[in-house]
């Protein structure tokens, strides 16, 4: 298997305004790499270039930072409980390797409780949206548009693995993971759990512990929660920020890029919200010494 499931443009091999874009999105994002759904958007002519500068704007609001924040923040089903240090080392880690760990997972859920509502505000103004909104606003009563603020500089983390770089029983343990949680079939795989096959010990766990949450519906009904509550926050509140409450795509961009999106919005990011945000509760918080 090559390093993506569906058609993408690799970060490396960006050129032009692409390459411009996908700098804009680590940028604003405050993130070290593109997510696959910004890359395989590149793929398609006009598509990048129509859909980031129509959603941009929302990432000058407070509303997305609040948001995104409480969306991570309830996302995580009931009973889940850290795994305690001292078993974390038995399994081979360590601290540090919890650290390492944490810190990816805490960027990768950073990245999709945005993604989640950014990608169901576009699937919304692909479907049509809903009128043009005012200017963006900043959060603190005024209207006026200001530039987005430079994100700190982002950890530095080892590159997403290819598949194909994985031992076989390794390759099988991350597709096992990524069908935890599924209400629906598709084609692109979550980079998280490709991304955690360079700590083998901790996937092996994460799966554990996803697993039963799967066989109860768990995940499901957390990811179906987190939709119902995102739709209404985009129609009501984030749709009405932007300056234009339409995607200007032709029709023939607009058809190519509307169930993918649809796909991502509903099927991909908020199973990995959800999925994220039990994996982040397996370990200890890394600041926290206590015993346990």
């Amino acid at each position: 298997m090559t390093a993506d499931p569906i058609p993408a443009i690799r970060e490396e091999e960006a050129v032009g305004d692409t390459a411009e874009i996908f700098a804009d999105l680590r940028a604003t994002l405050g993130l070290p790499f593109v997510n696959l759904i910004w890359r395989h958007l590149a793929t398609v002519p006009g598509a990048l270039q129509a859909v980031w500068p129509a959603v941009r704007p929302l990432y000058l609001t407070a509303e997305l930072a609040a948001r995104s924040a409480g969306i991570g923040a309830g996302a995580r089903p009931g009973g889940v409980e850290p795994v305690p240090r001292e078993a974390w080392s038995a399994l081979g880690v360590d601290e540090v390797a919890r650290r390492d760990v944490a810190g990816l997972v805490d960027a990768y859920n950073r990245a999709n409780s945005t993604n989640f509502l950014v990608f169901t505000t576009i699937d919304v103004l692909v479907r049509g949206g809903r009128g043009p909104g005012g200017r963006a606003r900043t959060g603190n009563g005024d209207t006026a548009p200001v530039a987005v603020p430079v994100a700190a500089p982002a950890a530095a983390f080892p590159p997403l693995p290819p598949m194909d770089a994985l031992s076989p029983d390794l390759q099988a343990l991350v597709l096992a993971c990524d069908e935890l949680g599924r209400l629906g079939a598709s084609a692109a795989h979550a980079s998280l759990y490709r991304h955690l096959a360079l700590w083998p010990p901790f996937l092996a766990t994460a799966y554990v512990a996803l697993s039963p949450l799967h066989r109860s519906g768990a995940l499901q009904a957390a990811q179906r929660d987190l939709i119902e509550v995102a739709r209404s926050a985009v129609v009501d509140e984030l749709v009405p920020l932007l300056p234009q409450g339409r995607l200007a795509v032709d029709d023939d961009v607009r058809a190519r890029i509307g169930p993918v999106v649809e796909e991502f919005a509903t099927i991909m990011i908020g199973r990995m919200v959800v999925a994220g945000a039990v994996m982040r509760a397996l370990l200890p918080d890394p600041d926290d010494h206590a015993a346990g």
